[in-house]
């Protein structure tokens, strides 16, 4: 039910099982594109349960909390009474993401589930090798203090030490610098972002205020101006759908350590 979990199964090779999907609205992969478009979207955001049952589906994915929300009527007991298996994501079923074994351990069961454990072992030792050549190449290069922002004007949005981001941080050579939040995305204020001076901060690029947009506040924030990230102009971009647990969060920890780590990391 979220456009990365789709392009996980089709990695897997069972996006031709797929009977429907929610949201849809990202730029697919290149290596996913094709099946993607062939896949029906049932709605703008999460689709109804109604929606769902109609299409008796026998098993349904969901890659955060939200696409199993209880008060929108889509709970997983309501999907196990009618006789449906459920899968959620590690990174929001209340454990965080400590390390890249969750994400291995998600695929393999997966894999196991659908028959397609070769498959599903390709796909990980995809992600896990790419994530190590990265943090290698990184190698003793002295991490660089980042403050994510994912948004917000008056309260800002950034990661916290429990997700994927905090995962691709420690992969391409960022220090969260507010690694104590306890959940993947937690509130924060321009204070204490400011007492912390960011040496560059990563733009989450999603939603109606672009990335720029984004860079040109930080930038007019009085705050923010004093921090060295924003006085170097030492920003990187990365769209939010590179930050989700799949294939993808390799290419955000190559952005990002390549951005901080110019003279180590080549640009990809």
């Amino acid at each position: 039910m979220n456009d990365h979990v789709t392009e996980v199964l089709i990695e897997m090779g069972v996006g031709d099982r797929i009977v429907g999907m929610g949201y849809g609205d990202s730029t697919p992969t290149p290596e996913t594109a094709e099946q993607f478009a062939k896949i029906t979207n049932l709605a703008k955001e999460y689709p109804t349960a109604e929606q769902i049952l109609d299409l008796d589906p026998d098993f349904v994915v969901g890659g955060m909390s939200s696409a199993f929300q209880e008060k929108e009527g889509r709970s997983r007991d309501l999907f196990a009474e009618r006789g449906i298996n459920t899968f959620l994501f590690s990174e929001y079923c209340g454990q965080g993401f400590p390390d890249i074994s969750m994400l291995e351990n998600d695929y393999e069961q997966l894999g196991r589930i659908l028959g397609v454990e070769g498959e599903a072992a390709k796909v990980t030792d995809q992600v896990t090798q790419g994530l190590d050549a990265v943090k290698a190449a990184v190698g003793d290069a002295q991490p660089v203090p980042t403050f994510f922002y994912d948004g917000g004007k008056d309260v800002p949005t950034t990661i916290g030490g429990v997700g994927v981001g905090q995962l691709v941080a420690g992969y391409a050579g960022a220090t969260n610098i507010y690694s104590e939040g306890e959940r993947p995305y937690v509130k924060t204020t321009w204070e204490v972002v400011g007492e912390r001076a960011p040496q560059a901060i990563v733009v989450l690029d999603y939603g109606s205020e672009n990335a720029q947009a984004k860079i040109d506040f930080l930038k007019s924030h009085p705050v923010m101006a004093t921090t060295p990230a924003v006085q170097q102009n030492r920003f990187v971009v990365i769209p939010l759908d590179d930050f989700f647990e799949s294939p993808r969060l390799l290419r955000s920890a190559q952005t990002i350590a390549a951005g901080l780590h110019p003279g180590v990391v080549p640009a990809q």
